[in-house]
């Protein structure tokens, strides 16, 4: 009473041994993909940000992660905060990694922010 025969099973097992293999090399695709989609364009994205903050100056116009838009007045000299002017005697200390975007210059005389 053997419901699946004999050569049916031979047949079956080698393609089961193959399926290893094709497991391996679905995986390893896998891994490359989130690689090039994932790792890589944050790392870039990382490396740019470091390096606008790396390139901030006295005078830049800024953008901060809470939508604050400003001119830079001091940097100090521990590298980690920064000083931005918001509008007339109005000065605002934030850290560093904050600012988010180098606003293009003239940017804030065009919405009423006088220059200091």
């Amino acid at each position: 009473m053997n419901i699946i025969s004999s050569a049916y099973a031979d047949e079956v097992a080698p393609a089961a041994a193959g399926g290893d293999f094709s497991m391996i090399m679905v995986l390893t695709v896998c891994m490359i993909a989130v690689y090039f989609f994932v790792m890589r364009p944050n790392t870039k994205k990382r490396k740019e940000m470091q390096k606008l903050l790396d390139n901030l100056a006295v005078g830049d116009e800024v953008l901060t992660n809470g939508g604050i838009a400003g001119r830079i007045s001091k940097l100090p000299d521990n590298k980690e905060y920064v000083l931005i002017t918001v509008s007339n005697d109005v000065v605002l200390q934030m850290k560093r990694n904050y600012v988010v975007a180098v606003l293009p210059k003239g940017t804030l005389e065009a919405i009423n922010i006088t220059k200091k």
